[in-house]
């Protein structure tokens, strides 16, 4: 498990089922069985959804994710460099804990 990895795990701890799984070339990491966030590399991964996909992307150290050499509309990767305190960390995952 990966710093980011960990931290993800303190933050997520206590709201549900909780657990980690391989995902892509990282690690995923489920509540009550619903993807909420990954970490691939050292960077973390979310579906943000589309309607705030393009919002989301204007934020520091955010860019899409891509696959297939394409954008995958909704999903972000945000360098984990830029997320250097639990606010930080916060930002990104809270909005994914919805419905």
């Amino acid at each position: 498990m990966t710093d980011l990895g960990a931290r993800i795990e303190a933050y997520l701890e206590g709201r549900g089922d909780v657990s980690e799984g391989r995902l892509l070339s990282g690690t995923g990491y489920f509540v009550d069985g619903r993807l909420v966030a990954a970490v691939l590399d050292d960077d973390l991964c979310l579906n943000v959804g589309r309607e705030r996909w393009q919002p989301a992307l204007a934020e520091p150290g955010a860019r899409p994710l891509i696959f297939a050499d394409r954008p995958v509309p909704g999903w972000v990767m945000v360098e984990g460099g830029s997320l250097r305190s639990e606010l930080d960390l916060a930002q990104w995952i809270e909005p994914t804990l919805g419905s």
